[in-house]
């Protein structure tokens, strides 16, 4: 490094400045000339050495640039501003915590009053929960550059979670003097931790957002949203009211209300709720399907399932409709047409709805003309619909391979078609019966105990399976009761569970290959225990008795407040008193159980 005088450094920082722009343009050969000519004029320095590091993170070349910063640190003096910017802004995106650390010592000791480095190493502690830290170097930074808004916002943030709630107001109205955009700015960085699902963190801005602008309905709006995530559901409702109030038309707060009620299983206030986002917004089809949701939830079935031929209007929904040119059938006679009945969404699914099969087929065949008919399956299913192989053909469910037909219809389309209207019209299980206990007879089984299959998860893939699904480890008290032998149906990624079962567990379903394989299981049992999963609706469609162990807010086809199921005649419903309590739900199988235990030893 040449010694430099004060003019040298004035020129080095306006030379550093363009190149830095030159990068930032992507001029990466005019932004290599000037360092070129920086080094030829004051040699190897701090400055030189972050324009290098920067040069190098526009190509991508992360090795280069921890090279530079390293040797920058070892020339950084009194004054780098540019290096000590730079080389936090580099280390903080390449995500290195030792490396920023180096940086922050490095920085903090040679520009302890640039406010843009005290700003960036109170974020810094904040992430890493350092809150007293946080505040010095927020507090700092603000004072450093009275007018940094994002500082005073930070600030505010921090000063409102920590219980300073009227100190981080009294910033935010400063701030707020300095841009008048500031709620916004604020609703974003709540939006923000609310995309990743920190909703603790995003209800505190939103909070805060409600205090300083109290007629800003899209603040409660989201903040209701953020307590129903939190499972606060008389604040989210309160929330989401007042955003109402402050703006009547507003069609995103009716449907945040709509979604809570239907979590909270208020299916009235929750049908009202998205009832009215549809008047505000008649088009929008996440609206309609999830009233169509609340409604199905509700037992209204002739209106809940006219709203949820909208699913295909759903960005969100898992199954995309067949892009034929075919028309969908009208529920006439074939009159020697061929008809393609198309399984959608998923194995439960297909199983649940195949009930509504054999009266499509009657109305399509009632011509004098017969037609054909086609009913897809998911593969894996396939061979349990043995009792249907003479009223349609089977083929497996294959999207962009069919075989040529004349016209179709989703399989859960079928109730519309057929005017279902009420859960009195819904055509009752046992609907599978050709697989008998002989096909896998299971080894050793004892039939003065009570024999009981479980399965405590679905397939992790799904939607809020995560919520839906319970742990083998929960399972254990039915494993050691008296009188009675759980064999393990659990298929999928959480077979590997069983690794951490005990031994009381028969792991059955290590030999189990296919459906077939455990509908004959499940004829020789006397109970299923399950969450909610395609074997739910296995059992509960074969007639056979099976426990369904529910979350605080299960699927619509559960119903709600009741124990018993209009669609599965056999099935026992238990219900979680409150999120998330497994022990408890298991505790009442636990007693259901033993009074079966009892039964069987009578």
């Amino acid at each position: 490094m040449k010694p430099m005088d004060l003019p040298a450094r004035a020129k080095l920082f306006r030379d550093a400045t363009a190149a830095l722009k030159h990068i930032a343009d992507g001029k990466l050969e005019e932004a290599d000339s000037a360092i070129a000519e920086m080094r030829k004029d004051v040699g190897s320095t701090a400055t030189l050495m972050s324009v290098e590091a920067k040069a190098a993170w526009a190509r991508k070349n992360t090795d280069a640039v921890r090279l530079c910063l390293e040797k920058g640190l070892k020339m950084a003096a009194a004054g780098d501003l540019v290096f000590n910017r730079v080389a936090v802004d580099l280390a903080r995106q390449m995500g290195d915590d030792g490396l920023l650390e180096a940086v922050f010592r490095v920085a903090l000791k040679n520009t302890p009053s640039d406010a843009i480095v005290r700003y960036a190493a109170g974020g810094y502690c904040y992430r890493k929960g350092v809150t007293k830290a946080a505040r010095e170097h927020y507090e700092a930074a603000v004072n450093l550059k009275p007018k940094f808004v994002p500082g005073m916002r930070d600030l505010a943030v921090l000063y409102y979670e920590t219980g300073e709630k009227d100190r981080a107001l009294r910033v935010l109205r400063r701030a707020r003097e300095f841009d008048p955009k500031l709620r916004e700015a604020l609703l974003e960085l709540g939006n923000a931790r609310y995309r990743i699902k920190k909703y603790n963190g995003a209800a505190a801005i939103y909070e805060l957002v409600s205090r300083l602008e109290p007629d800003f309905s899209p603040a409660y709006s989201n903040l209701g949203s953020a307590y129903r995530h939190n499972l606060q559901f008389e604040e989210g409702a309160r929330a989401l009211k007042r955003a109402l109030l402050t703006e009547p038309e507003n069609a995103g707060g009716y449907y945040n209300l709509g979604n809570l009620q239907k979590e909270a299983a208020n299916m009235t206030p929750s049908i009202l709720a998205f009832r009215r986002s549809i008047v505000c917004r008649p088009d929008e089809a996440t609206f309609h399907w999830n009233l169509a949701l609340a409604l199905l939830a509700d037992g209204q079935l002739g209106e809940g399932f006219d709203e949820y031929e909208w699913r295909w209007e759903t960005e969100s929904f898992p199954t995309k409709k067949r892009d034929v040119t075919q028309p969908e059938w009208d529920g006439t006679p074939l009159e020697g047409r061929t008809l393609l009945i198309v399984a959608e969404q998923g194995v439960g699914d297909a199983l649940q709805f195949l009930r509504f099969v054999p009266e499509a087929v009657r109305r399509a065949q009632a011509g004098s003309a017969k037609g054909r008919i086609l009913l897809e399956a998911h593969p894996e299913i396939l061979d349990v619909y043995v009792d249907y192989k003479d009223m349609v053909e089977l083929i497996p469910r294959r999207p962009g391979q069919e075989p040529a037909f004349d016209c179709h219809i989703a399989q859960l389309s079928l109730p519309k078609l057929l005017g279902i209207r009420e859960l009195d019209d819904l055509p009752k299980a046992p609907y599978i019966n050709s697989i008998g206990p002989e096909h896998f007879p299971i080894p050793d089984l004892d039939p003065s105990k009570l024999n009981v299959g479980v399965v405590w998860g679905g397939n992790p893939a799904f939607p809020g399976d995560d919520i839906r699904s319970s742990k083998v480890e929960y399972y254990a008290p039915l494993f050691g009761l008296e009188g009675v032998q759980c064999y393990s149906l659990q298929k999928g990624p959480r077979e590997a569970d069983l690794a951490d079962a005990p031994p009381a567990l028969i792991p059955l379903s290590r030999d189990v290959n296919s459906f077939t394989d455990t509908v004959s299981i499940v004829r020789q049992l006397d109970v299923t225990v399950t969450t909610c999963t395609s074997v739910a609706h296995l059992v509960g469609a074969m007639g056979c008795p099976v426990f369904v162990l529910l979350s605080h807010n299960p699927d619509w086809r559960w119903l709600q407040r009741r124990d018993d199921s209009p669609w599965y005649p056999s099935v026992r419903l238990f219900r979680q008193a409150k999120p998330g309590d497994w022990p408890g739900v298991i505790e009442n199988v636990r007693a259901a159980l033993s009074e079966m235990r009892k039964s069987v030893a009578r």
